[in-house]
């Protein structure tokens, strides 16, 4: 498995914007073969603070997702919404997954 955690804060003037756009994107990439799960989180505490918990088959999945025309189309809607300085991007391997007993 390949998952990928992304932290994003938003702008918050954008932040509706950011976050309409991100369902429809959420929608279809979990609808993407090989994609496990594309969840979408906001903290509470700091609801600018947006989480993607991203879990594909492998890393060939992720390479996959990022060429298809919807991600392409959220990158460009939504680069201006975003305060890039404050990304955190972390791919992660699994320590314990409770399928594995």
């Amino acid at each position: 498995m390949y998952v990928v955690l992304n932290i994003i804060r938003v702008q918050k003037l954008h932040l509706d914007d950011f976050l309409a756009a991100l369902r429809v994107h959420a929608h279809h990439s979990n609808a993407e073969p090989g994609c496990i799960r594309y969840d979408v989180l906001q903290d509470i505490d700091d609801p600018q603070v947006i989480s993607l918990y991203e879990v594909f088959e492998d890393e060939a999945a992720f390479r996959a997702h990022l060429e298809y025309p919807h991600y392409e189309r959220w990158m460009a809607q939504s680069a201006t919404w975003r305060h890039d300085e404050q990304r955190i991007r972390h791919v992660l391997d699994y320590v314990y997954r409770p399928e594995d007993g």
